[in-house]
């Protein structure tokens, strides 16, 4: 099923549509063939944090995580836009510990928690945040890992020539099937390279997380890393957060995480499919409702499970009092 309409989005205000996003969506097989769509499926964007489940492959294919005995929650949080909350934080340091890993060597930078209880806490000590507290952290400790693991100097990990990014674009082009080394790149919030590619192929590299057909190595990693996700779904995001909130509620029939700028990417492992999702306008708010409606559609989530996500899957919009005023709505015919 491929529609030339995007999924749109409608806000309401009482009776009356007050704003209307535009979603695309790629859904892909196994072999990251394109099986349904909606609006451009070759729409140039990029992926920013909802790949990084591809970008941790490196860290448990070079034989890394086993070396340094990291367990599930390191493996998921290599995967996670955490919300730094005192768990994250913790199992950070510990990570750092094993490996010999400073705080300083991340070159995410810092910033407050996602989780507005953690933040607070942070001010209220009169404490500043650091490169823990940012939600790529994870991420980073896994690039610095992987160097260390392979003799590699870790310093300049971030920029687009050092050999730790050369791997990860070299992951990206065999699992995405479009060359790294000849599209678009610019930089991630976190500091790494991005790199625009069609959404098909976002999607298309989510694919390898279902495709038993890849080299046996990357179907293990892949398996690795799913059972870390799926088992603990607190690590990839947090508390009250869609992707951690999915996870759990499906018990893992449906792995989902986003990314700024309004995108999503995931698998369902049983059904052999993988998506993208990128609202044109980067609005997080309506690629999250349309991936709750992707989900609905390919059954990677009941109608129930739906249900008990209504924060998520039918979110209203309250004024400053707490009160329902609006509501959020996939437009019909769609």
């Amino acid at each position: 099923m491929l529609k030339r309409q995007p999924l749109v989005v409608e806000v309401l205000r009482g009776p009356a549509v007050e704003s209307v996003h535009n979603v695309m969506v790629a859904v892909v097989n196994e072999l990251g063939q394109l099986l349904h769509g909606w609006g451009n499926p070759s729409f140039g964007t990029f992926p920013r944090s909802s790949i990084k489940m591809l970008q941790a492959l490196p860290l448990v294919e070079s034989g890394a995580a086993d070396k340094f005995g990291l367990d599930d929650k390191m493996i998921a949080l290599a995967c996670a836009s955490h919300r730094g909350e005192k768990e994250h934080l913790t199992v950070l340091s510990q990570w750092a510990e094993k490996v010999g890993i400073t705080e300083s060597q991340l070159m995410c930078g810092p910033h407050l928690p996602y989780n507005e209880s953690a933040a607070h806490e942070l001010i209220r000590r009169n404490q500043k945040p650091t490169p823990f507290c940012n939600n790529c952290a994870g991420k980073h400790a896994g690039l610095i890992t992987t160097c260390l693991h392979l003799g590699e100097d870790p310093h300049g990990y971030e920029t687009y020539e050092h050999v730790a990014q050369k791997r990860l674009r070299n992951v990206f082009t065999e699992t995405m099937k479009v060359d790294h080394s000849k599209v678009p790149h610019g930089v991630d919030g976190c500091g790494i390279p991005t790199y625009s590619v069609p959404l098909q192929a976002i999607a298309a590299g989510m694919s390898v997380f279902v495709n038993s057909k890849a080299p046996a190595h990357r179907v293990r990693a892949c398996q690795r890393i799913t059972k870390a996700v799926v088992g603990n779904p607190f690590y990839i995001a947090g508390s009250d957060d869609f992707a951690t909130a999915v996870i759990e509620k499906t018990h893992g029939r449906a792995i989902i995480k986003g990314g700024a700028e309004g995108v999503f990417a995931g698998f369902l492992p049983d059904k052999k499919m993988a998506f993208a999702v990128k609202a044109a306008d980067g609005a997080g708010r309506a690629a999250q409702l349309a991936t709750a409606q992707i989900l609905l559609q390919l059954g990677g989530m009941t109608v129930e499970e739906a249900k008990s996500l209504s924060k998520f899957t039918m979110p209203v919009i309250n004024n400053w009092k707490g009160e329902p005023v609006g509501k959020l709505r996939i437009a019909k015919d769609q």
